[in-house]
């Protein structure tokens, strides 16, 4: 009988030590298991990277009528596209654990079981690993008050985040014109690191400026184009940029 007990110990014993060593990287999403419809939430995410360094991405999958909006992005690029948010780093922060915050917005007509899953990628000894943030389940509640109210206006569908918006390059003959700053490092990247912010990298232009590579999109004739262009990238951050005769316009950036 003791010799049985003491397999049990062993087994049980190994296994938390596998267990450990399996789960060595891992995402925590701190939220509320019930939420309710038509009201924000702000949300923690922490991601325990452990010795992890160097380019990475955290990609989340969110619910159709559910939006994520950051509040504390550790560094890290906001991209929201096809119901995918993208949290992407050049080089990861040196802290072994990663603290997110965002607020997420659900919409007023959602309801039922809900659930945000995704990965996280990184690079470990020149080869590109992952691991799951698996499954963050959640309940939407909603009395469904709204729909006797006459003020609100019933939509069919509910808010989709953007997909992602493709433009044309211009060969423009007059000097002055916009472009959209997208991204802005001390270390230039590679057309894969560009790609991650915004896939069609041929549109991308590449300027040094102030010890940084600065990463802008366009052109624009007028302003109203590179607005609706800022608005529907999906790139958090992104900002209007003005040049005139071929020359960027310095402190003249537009983020409305």
């Amino acid at each position: 009988m003791r010799y049985i007990y003491n397999l049990i110990l062993l087994f049980f014993g190994c296994y938390s030590i596998f267990a450990h060593a399996q789960n060595e990287y891992y995402v925590d999403i701190i939220m509320p298991q019930k939420i309710q419809a038509g009201t924000e939430y702000n949300i923690d995410i922490i991601i325990h990277k452990e010795n992890i360094n160097g380019f990475a991405k955290l990609e989340l999958y969110l619910p159709v009528g559910v939006d994520i909006f950051p509040i504390e992005s550790s560094s890290a690029t906001l991209i929201k596209q096809n119901q995918i948010a993208k949290y992407i780093w050049l080089e990861l922060p040196s802290n072994k654990q990663i603290n997110l915050k965002a607020k997420i917005k659900v919409d007023y007509r959602l309801s039922g079981y809900k659930e945000i899953y995704g990965n996280f990628y990184f690079i470990q000894d020149k080869n590109k690993s992952k691991f799951s943030v698996g499954i963050i389940p959640f309940q939407v509640q909603n009395d469904f008050k709204w729909k006797n109210d006459g003020n609100i206006k019933q939509q069919e569908e509910y808010p989709r985040s953007n997909e992602l918006v493709r433009v044309k390059p211009l060969k423009l003959q007059q000097p002055n014109f916009y472009r959209v700053q997208i991204a802005a490092f001390k270390k230039r990247l590679t057309n894969i690191q560009l790609s991650e912010i915004y896939a069609e990298t041929d549109f991308i232009k590449e300027e040094q400026i102030d010890g940084l590579y600065k990463y802008t999109i366009g052109d624009f004739n007028t302003i109203e184009d590179a607005k609706e262009f800022k608005n529907r990238c999906g790139i958090m951050g992104a900002f209007i940029v003005k040049y005139e005769n071929f020359k960027r316009v310095m402190n003249t950036t537009i983020y409305e």
